[in-house]
């Protein structure tokens, strides 16, 4: 079979006009979904692109590694790496000749908060649908053979210990276990040494049966389908899966009600820092204020205020940022930078000062109006593949999120005000009550948090 490469963007391209037509006379949708439920209870959201021979399917269960055991962190991730290893019929070699056999692409991957397992294949019938049956296959019917579970789990034992030879990493594995200490994010997702050791072949079962449901998954479709083929394929990617039910809501982030520091020693040129803040969940009022204003105050690369007062003004470093971490239970509004081991109070100093500054007087207008064109000329290119419009209708359901949200981001970018950004930033973030993680050589103990 044989792709006009002519065409190959087609589905993408489309996107990107009607999104050009947003932002004018919004004469239709920019994504056009249709969206309905399997017998057994799986949310299906259906996008028909139009030439390309491509379809990507996604299903994504709220299972990421906020739903592992208690004492068992990187369960989830385990069990997505295992689904890749064998079913109960056809050993891990079998499954990936057969997606290899038809031009498929698959995978499993655990996350914070969901496990998403995506398929990309040709939509002629003698290629899409044995990579449609085989999916649903290592969906539903995992053999979790022993032998797999325990090589599996001895090579997340040493992508852990991998880990720990980046400051980087090390930085964010520590900031989530005391950002979200005592709640179910607060560990990284592949777990620790400590709690995949304690992992059992059992738990491979018990995770898979409790959270592999149907009620508590969504199936996105997008490419070059009708309408009945989109939901043929939905119901044999889940039709073997028992209904089960959602995911009970986890609890919420708690606040931050101190001023700690953690220090990790770690033998390095420069310290890496990361400091967190009270944040909002996804679907909070203040998320789009929120998020405007962090463009202007460190989430805009070098045009940001953190990189021209940390780097062009003071040479402190050569990268420092901001960003908002929203989940469905809470948030985080975390800064960061790396710099030299005895710059890093000066460092700490400045980035407090900056996000106090910001929460005090806002953007100016000049500031507000690049962010916001930055952000609008941005957008499109968040829907520019089909892989990439397939992950943002995911996360649309996921957080509950309206389905015109493509329509309407635009308008409501453009109506975000000064004052908005300001008040914002005062009623969620506190300078004086932060995490600040660490990690770089020793430095003698004189900084306490207080």
């Amino acid at each position: 079979m044989s792709i006009d490469l002519r065409h190959a963007l087609w589905g993408p391209v489309a996107v990107l006009g009607v999104l050009l037509l947003a932002t004018t006379a919004r004469a239709e949708p920019v994504l056009p979904l249709e969206t309905w439920e399997t017998d057994n209870g799986a949310t299906v959201l259906f996008y028909a692109t139009e030439t390309l021979p491509m379809v990507d399917a996604r299903v994504v269960f709220d299972a990421g590694s906020a739903r592992d055991p208690d004492g068992k962190g990187g369960t989830a991730s385990l069990a997505a790496g295992l689904l890749e290893e064998g079913t109960r019929d056809r050993d891990a070699k079998a499954i990936a000749d057969g997606f290899a056999r038809v031009g498929a692409e698959f995978s499993a991957r655990a996350n914070l908060e969901t496990t998403a397992i995506r398929l990309r294949s040709l939509t002629e019938s003698d290629w899409l649908w044995p990579a449609v049956e085989q999916m649903s296959e290592v969906i539903a019917r995992p053999a979790f053979d022993q032998a797999d579970f325990e090589r599996e789990r001895d090579r997340q034992l040493r992508a852990i210990e991998s880990r720990k030879q980046s400051a980087s990493a090390v930085a964010n594995d520590t900031l989530r276990e005391v950002a979200f200490e005592g709640h179910p994010y607060g560990h990284p997702t592949d777990g620790t040494l400590e709690s995949v050791a304690r992992i059992e072949h059992d738990d491979m079962r018990a995770f898979h049966d409790h959270f592999y449901a149907a009620r508590n998954a969504t199936v996105v479709i997008v490419g070059a389908l009708d309408p009945d083929e989109a939901r043929r394929l939905a119901d044999t990617l889940v039709g073997d899966l028992p209904a089960g039910e959602p995911a009970e809501p986890l609890p919420t982030v708690p606040a931050i009600d101190e001023d700690r520091v953690e220090r990790v020693p770690f033998p390095s040129e420069q310290a890496t820092i990361l400091m967190a803040h009270d944040g909002v969940p996804r679907t909070h009022d203040d998320y789009l204020p929120l998020y405007v204003g962090n463009h202007v105050l460190g989430g805009s690369g070098f045009a940001s205020r953190l990189m021209s007062e940390l780097r062009e003004k003071r040479g402190l470093a050569y990268s420092t940022y901001s960003h908002l971490l929203p989940l469905r239970a809470g948030g985080r509004f975390v800064m960061g930078i790396q710099t030299r081991n005895d710059q890093v109070e000066q460092a700490l100093e400045l980035m407090t000062d900056e996000l106090a500054g910001f929460i005090e007087q806002g953007p100016d207008d000049e500031e507000l109006a690049d962010s916001k064109a930055n952000l609008v000329g941005g957008f499109p290119m968040r829907l520019d593949s089909n892989r990439k419009i397939t992950e943002q209708i995911g996360l649309l359901d996921f957080f509950g999120l309206p389905l015109d949200y493509f329509d309407t981001y635009i308008e409501r970018v453009e109506q975000v005000t000064a004052d908005e950004v300001r008040q914002a930033f005062a009623g969620r973030i506190d300078p004086e009550r932060r995490i600040v993680v660490i990690v770089g050589p020793e430095a003698d103990d004189d900084h306490d948090g207080e």
